[in-house]
């Protein structure tokens, strides 16, 4: 890996991390509440996430490409959810738990994952942060896809299931879930069954 190369993966991941850390604090402030400033840092956060699908394709990064498709598509998804649906239905009760559990689960997962990768560019680590890095996905990981499925199902609960574009859009989506969930949470387990 080159020099600059390595500055640039660095830079990233602390940016990452920063605007991880921002959209919690503002998180946490408003008393647990999406706002404006809230939203808007959670989407660049979030969609900074786009670029790991870029690192990976050009292997910059060791991750694989299938499952790190897989992984953003599914949380930009929810990313555009949220910001379709945060007007509509933030007082409903399926979506406000669905935010709240994905805001506290990829929130510490990124804040762990970002400083890990982060340090791991520097030549340091950490074992306290090798440790959370393969292990709170273990409570985290299924906790942030029931919040997922709670964000996607939000508006089936509270319209009604009948046969629409975004009913089947949601059914398939549901069964990719279904598919993909089990795959990605065993290439955690054997990535941690490796690294500890």
């Amino acid at each position: 890996m080159t020099n600059t190369l390595k500055i640039y993966l660095a830079a990233y991941n602390a940016i990452a991390f920063f605007f991880w850390g921002g959209f919690f604090i503002s998180f946490l402030s408003s008393g647990l509440q999406v706002g404006p400033l809230t939203l808007i840092l959670l989407n660049i956060a979030q969609g900074m996430a786009l670029l790991e699908i870029l690192h990976a394709l050009l292997k910059w990064v060791k991750s694989p490409i299938g499952s790190t498709i897989a992984q953003v598509a599914s949380r930009i998804l929810v990313l555009v959810f949220i910001n379709v649906l945060i007007d509509k239905f933030a007082d409903v009760t399926v979506f406000r738990l669905g935010v709240l559990t994905v805001s506290f689960a990829w929130t510490i997962t990124e804040l762990v994952r970002y400083s890990f990768y982060f340090f791991a560019l520097l030549g340091r680590q950490f074992n306290i942060l090798l440790w959370m890095r393969y292990s709170f996905f273990i409570l985290l990981y299924p906790i942030g896809v029931t919040g997922e499925w709670l964000i996607l199902a939000t508006p089936v609960v509270t319209e009604g299931l009948t046969l629409s574009v975004l009913t089947v859009f949601l059914a398939v989506t549901l069964v990719a879930y279904v598919y993909y969930f089990p795959a990605l949470y065993g290439y955690m387990w054997k990535q941690r069954k490796a690294k500890l």
